[in-house]
């Protein structure tokens, strides 16, 4: 066998012995790529190893040796190879030539014991080739010196680190890295390549906007090496971004929090320092503001500076005085009146209308007729003719918030008269076919005629009572662009606005903490108002989402309200419609409903209880109008769809399809998209659409046509409040058609003869009839019941535990100053009370 010019020119330059060694080993080499030349000659040439090769195959190292032949091998041990001293290489060699070395080394034979340390790592190496062919001979002892490099399989794994992070495949850069580690956590190199990982991909979450993923990976970093060239700055660019960002979107607690992470990551830099001082400017601004306002702007603005930065100097003590000047009750709602006005459109409208207007009568009792309750215009009502006559007389009334003049018999008869008009907003269907005439007697008398005996006709008496001098909409202008809503209640109304409300106390004489301002902030996500409310930022919300009643109840300076009666929730139809009109349809949809398992795996998140359960028809548990008799509304797919089958045959419809609307609560928003799909496997199609909830109960009981609409209803009186619970525009103008939507002829039958119902037992049997008869006729798909609940924070005090509405009794409320201090900062408690 012929040898290369390299090898001949290594075996010229090496004494007698060493020259035999080298020559058997190049030979022995050289015969078996021989062999293997020609069983691998029709194998393609070999392709270039990646990350996924790299990642799966076993270690191995690749050598070059002098004659530009490459041979892959085992791992060579030790690791990395001791580095050759030329000078000692030298010496070595002229020393072999004048001392030959007896010993002679055969390929496949093991070294003697005497030269054992010339093998291992030193002059010659032990490899075993990985790539042959049908030729066995794998072991062969290598002479250092004829080894021209040696890529060590753990370099190759840190080169491919470099390639992937050029091609932004950090996943697999930092298996690679890995690898090395599980093999040699020392390696040389591998702490660079991770620190470099860390950075590259670090920077590139920053630069794609994810700047929890990035800061993470600059953190590790910054724990690995905190002098890694620009880590600092990088950090304190995506830290100063956050902190702008929260600023601007005015959620400075967050941006607060971010800045003590930061001063906590990087120490105090110039830069950390010109990011605090944004905050303190800014809110030194906001004091400066405060110095030209009046009480309630100037106490804004002073709130604004400390939710800011809470250790401005000076300017707790500034705030505390501007609050006991006008003590502010900050309540997070649903939704908020939109807008306020003398009627009840919506929950809001009921919640706040008794602050804005007195009624009437108080309350539908013997106390009201008699005229015993304060909140209330009328002295006395009484009645003869079997109830068809009414004589009302006024008490000295309260002058309307414009200081025109008082509350007079003119605005009663308004108010009553305006009821029977079509085309105004407080127009209700009932009351028009009721009234006969309304005659005024004298300057504090009014006789009203009606048509028929009502059972309770004081029951219409208990709405609001608009300024007769003011528009259809209760306000009267005060310049071209601003026109005033004048009311008569305790409150006026200073500001509305799509997701705010701001009433004012009309008087001067409140006790010391009493409530002088109510604002309303619109926080219809449930997890929003709890933070809001956890936080500080509210001292009330009006609605605890049923998922969240077991946390909150034992939070820290929070407590917990319920109302008196559950709510029901249900989805309304409309038989106008005519899909809907179809009673296989309606049983289909309801069949269609898991009505216990959405209850507790969505709405709930915990097992159903005697409150919190499925409902079998429109009245809450508990009540006279729920028929004890009535079987629970069952869950069958397949009974589900036979009935939509059936229903789309009876209409000649290839398929249906349904919009349901609904409000914008937290737990409908949970459940909608379930039962939309429950609906769909059933093979009804659904458009959702959500809705401010004043907005779609106005529309609803102004009769808007709709197919389905979802609906959270609080029933106080099932006699009197039945029609609009079945039917939402029952009491709608008659161009509405109110009668036609409701879906079932039968209940609507059975609503008829209520109205007409002369006897209090014959109107409770009806409502339990109707209760009865709803399982089967579904006028409404019910779901469950729920209890209702609300929640506070205790530097209010005053609320009950129980009520009917949620302002009840805020006559007596209190609620002293508070500023939320940063829980990091030792030298402040968590909230502070005067």
């Amino acid at each position: 066998m012929e040898t290369s010019s390299g090898n001949r020119d290594l075996l010229a330059s090496l004494g007698s012995q060493a020259r035999i060694v080298a020559y058997t080993v190049i030979v022995a080499i050289a015969a078996t790529r021989a062999g293997t030349t020609a069983a691998n000659a029709q194998e393609p040439p070999p392709r270039p190893i990646g990350a996924s090769d790299l990642l799966r195959s076993e270690p191995f190292d690749r050598i070059t040796l002098i004659d530009n032949s490459v041979v892959i091998v085992e791992p060579v041990s030790p690791r990395p190879l001791p580095l050759i001293d030329p000078r000692k290489e030298r010496e070595k060699r002229l020393k072999q030539a004048t001392n030959p070395v007896e010993t002679f080394i055969e390929v496949g034979k093991e070294p003697k014991k005497e030269d054992e340390g010339s093998v291992e790592g030193r002059d010659i190496i032990k490899i075993h080739l990985l790539q042959t062919g049908r030729s066995e001979v794998r072991d062969f002892l290598v002479k250092r010196t004829s080894i021209k490099k040696i890529e060590y399989f753990e370099d190759l794994l840190l080169d491919e680190v470099d390639r992937l992070i050029l091609s932004r495949d950090f996943a697999r850069a930092f298996e690679c890295c890995l690898r090395v580690k599980t093999r040699d956590p020392s390696w040389p190199g591998l702490d660079d390549r991770v620190n470099k990982v860390l950075y590259t991909e670090g920077r590139r979450a920053l630069i794609d906007g994810d700047d929890e993923r990035g800061l993470r990976l600059l953190r590790e970093l910054l724990g690995r090496n905190r002098d890694y060239p620009d880590l600092l700055e990088q950090i304190v660019q995506a830290y100063g971004k956050r902190i702008e960002r929260a600023v601007r979107m005015g959620r400075y607690v967050l941006g607060r929090r971010v800045l003590h992470e930061l001063e906590g990551v990087v120490g105090e830099r110039a830069s950390v320092a010109a990011l605090r001082s944004r905050f303190v400017s800014k809110a030194t601004d906001r004091v400066q503001q405060a110095e030209t306002k009046d009480s309630a702007d100037r106490l804004d603005a002073l709130a604004e500076a400390l939710r800011i930065w809470p250790t401005l100097p000076g300017v707790e003590a500034r705030y505390i005085e501007a609050f006991q000047a006008m003590p502010t009750l900050d309540v997070g709602v649903i939704d908020v009146a939109s807008p306020p006005g003398p009627w009840v459109r919506s929950p809001a409208d009921d919640r706040i209308v008794r602050l804005l207007y007195l009624p009437i009568l108080a309350a539908d009792n013997e106390d009201a007729r008699k005229g015993k309750p304060a909140g209330q215009l009328a002295a006395s009502v009484e009645t003869s003719d079997l109830g068809r006559r009414m004589v009302i007389r006024l008490r000295p009334g309260p002058i309307w918030s414009d200081g025109s003049r008082p509350v007079s018999i003119a605005d009663v008869a308004r108010a009553l008269i305006e009821q029977t008009d079509p085309h105004s907003p407080t127009y209700e269907a009932r009351w028009a076919q009721l009234l006969d005439r309304a005659e005024v007697r004298g300057e504090d008398r009014i006789e009203v005629r009606l048509h028929h005996s009502p059972l309770k006709a004081g029951s219409s008496l208990i709405g609001p009572v608009g300024a007769a001098h003011a528009g259809v909409d209760g306000r009267i202008v005060l310049s071209a662009r601003r026109r005033m809503l004048v009311t008569d209640g305790p409150f006026g109304c200073s500001g509305s606005e799509d997701d705010r409300l701001e009433l004012r106390t009309r008087s001067d004489s409140s006790s010391d903490g009493a409530i002088r301002r109510i604002r309303e902030i619109r926080l219809s996500r449930g997890s929003t108002a709890v933070t809001a409310l956890r936080r500080g930022d509210v001292t009330m919300i009006d609605h605890v989402p049923p998922d969240q009643v077991a946390a909150m109840t034992g939070a820290q300076e929070i407590q917990i309200g319920q109302y008196q009666r559950p709510v029901v929730h249900v989805l309304a139809v409309d038989g106008r419609t005519p899909a809907l009109r179809n009673r296989a349809l309606r049983r289909g949809l309801s069949y269609a409903i898991h009505r216990k398992g959405l209850l507790e795996e969505t709405v709930l998140k915990h097992p159903a209880n005697d409150v919190d359960t499925p409902a079998d028809g429109p009245f809450a548990r508990g009540s006279f109008a729920d028929a004890a008799d009535v079987k629970p509304l069952a869950f069958d797919i397949l009974l589900a769809k036979m009935l939509v089958a059936a229903a789309r045959k009876e209409l000649g419809a290839r398929s249906i399809r349904l919009k349901l609307d609904y409000p914008a609560i937290p737990e409908c928003r949970a459940v909608v998209p379930k039962l939309a799909e429950a609906f769909q496997i059933a093979g009804v199609e659904i458009e959702l659409a959500e809705w401010p909830e004043s907005r779609l109960e106005g529309e609803l009981r102004a009769g808007r046509r709709f197919d389905l609409a979802y609906r959270v209803l609080r029933c106080d009186d099932p006699i009197g409040q039945a029609g609009p619970l079945l039917c939402p525009a029952y009491d709608a103008p008659p161009e509405a058609d109110p009668l036609a939507s409701a879906a079932s002829p039968r209940i609507l039958q059975l609503l008829l003869q209520l109205e007409r119902a002369g006897e209090w037992a014959t109107a409770r049997g009806l409502v339990a009839q109707i209760d009865r008869e709803s399982r089967n006729e579904l006028p409404v798909i019910p779901l469950w019941q729920l209890a209702d609940h609300y929640a506070w924070r205790s530097r209010l005090r005053g609320p009950e535990a129980t009520t009917s509405r949620l302002y009840d009794g805020i006559e007596r409320w209190q609620v002293a100053p508070w500023v939320a201090h940063d829980p990091w900062d030792p030298g402040q408690k968590p909230e502070k009370r005067q």
